[in-house]
This record gives structure tokens, C-alpha cells and sequence, in this order.
């Protein structure tokens, strides 16, 4: 059997969707316990519904990169696992580059590959869960240890802090950013055309002082380098 067809099967539809449905009911349970502390501390339920509706309002623009990820790895790791994944958690680049692991250490060098069999999707898909199950144990056991420590860090030096703190979100960068740059091609001129979308309509943003542009900076930024990899691809750039 195809893996895609495994991929797209009912049994993987049915478990996507318990976690989901799961995800759903958890969402209402908080939204109930918000509700009831909104009352206690004296909030009308007006205020908590326009509360409510403004917050979906600007849940929209942050949900569109989501989607767009959603397209551009369903036809790679079928629908329902790419649709619990990034309903849940993950992103895009993390679920590719770790399903790429997956099929390497299996002897496949790039998904989709004709030798991506059922196998090794399955021994993807593994991958992919127990690689970013860490972060959620760690956000469990370690975060307020970690937000105790950096808050020490701050009041005793806060440029330190400062740096610190940048120093980890380059580096995690870094992980996504280092194979374009290093084998350079269709992903480095896709990487800094994006890259020069972004930072055009930052400046735009910023000097405009026009916020609702940076919000759909990064949705546009991604939804120009898929543009910029079909054109390149097709005219034989890269």
C-alpha cells in the first residue's frame, strides 16, 4: 500500500480527531473557569463576551501561517496527522525537518521519496512525537524554575538578560536557517526573498505606525516564499 494512502486513512482521521475533540473540550472547560473568575472579581458578562469576541478577532491573523503550514505538509504527511499536529502543537519547519530524520535514518533521503514506504512514515511520525513532547515536560517540571532564574538574571543585570534571552531565540534559528544558507540554491534565494518581504513590510509598519500591517507581516512573508519558490522553480532559478 502507498504510504499516503496510510497517510490519509480513516483510522489516523479518527485518532486526529479524539485529540482534537479533546483539545476542543478543554478550550470550553477554560473558557467556563474564565467566565466564573470574571464574575467573582466583578467583570459584567458583557465585558467578558466583547472580551471573548475581540480576542477571536485577532486569533485570525496569528491562525493564518497555521493554515498555510497545514497545506504545504498535508500533501506530504497526509491530512489528518499534519491536521493534529499544528492543532495541537508544532510548526512547520520542526514537522519537516524531523520527519526528514525520520526517513534518513531509514536509509530515504527526502520525503515523498518512491522508498518512503508506510515503514517509514510510521517511524516518522515517531520521531516527530517524542522529538517535541520534551518542550511540553519541560513547560511542566522546569518553566517556573527557569522563569525564577531568568528573573534573578534580570534584576541583577538586565542587558544581560536581554541578551540572553536573544541569544537563545537566534539559536534556535539557526536549527531552521542553517541548511538554506549551507547548501545555498532554491532554499537561500526562496529564504531571502521572504526575508526582504518581511523586513519591507516591518518598515512600512513601523514607519506608518500602522500595527495592523506588521500583524500580517509574517503571514504574507510565507505566503510570498511559497509565490517566490513556484516562479524560481518554474523559470529554473535556484
Amino acid at each position: 500500500m502507498d504510504y499516503i494512502n496510510i497517510a490519509n486513512s480513516k483510522i489516523l482521521y479518527l485518532l486526529a480527531a479524539m485529540v482534537i475533540v479533546f483539545i476542543m473540550f478543554q478550550s470550553v472547560i477554560f473558557l467556563r473557569m474564565a467566565f466564573k473568575r470574571g464574575k467573582e472579581i466583578g467583570l459584567s458578562r458583557e465585558k467578558m463576551i466583547e472580551a471573548v469576541r475581540t480576542s477571536a478577532v485577532f486569533a485570525i491573523v496569528p491562525s493564518i501561517p497555521i493554515v498555510i503550514s497545514l497545506i504545504a505538509i498535508a500533501p506530504v504527511l497526509g491530512i489528518p496527522f499534519s491536521w493534529m499536529r499544528l492543532s495541537v502543537i508544532g510548526s512547520q519547519s520542526y514537522e519537516l525537518i524531523a520527519a526528514g530524520i525520520g526517513a534518513k535514518v531509514m536509509g530515504v533521503e527526502n520525503l515523498g521519496d518512491p522508498n518512503y514506504t508506510g515503514e517509514v512514515f510510521a517511524n516518522s511520525m515517531w520521531i516527530m512525537t517524542i522529538g517535541i513532547i520534551w518542550g511540553l515536560l519541560l513547560c511542566i517540571f522546569a518553566l517556573k524554575r527557569y522563569q525564577n532564574k531568568m528573573k534573578k538574571v534580570a534584576k541583577k543585570d538586565s542587558k544581560w538578560a536581554e541578551i540572553l534571552v536573544n541569544a537563545l531565540f537566534f539559536g534556535m534559528l539557526s536549527v531552521f536557517l542553517g541548511q538554506p544558507i549551507a547548501k545555498g540554491g532554491l532554499g537561500l534565494v526562496v529564504m531571502l526573498c521572504s526575508a526582504a518581504v518581511m523586513l519591507l513590510l516591518t518598515f512600512i509598519g513601523n514607519k506608518t505606525k500602522q500595527n495592523w500591517i506588521n500583524d500580517f507581516a509574517l503571514s504574507v512573508s510565507m505566503i510570498s516564499g511559497m509565490a517566490f519558490a513556484v516562479l524560481f522553480t518554474s523559470i529554473g532559478i535556484g
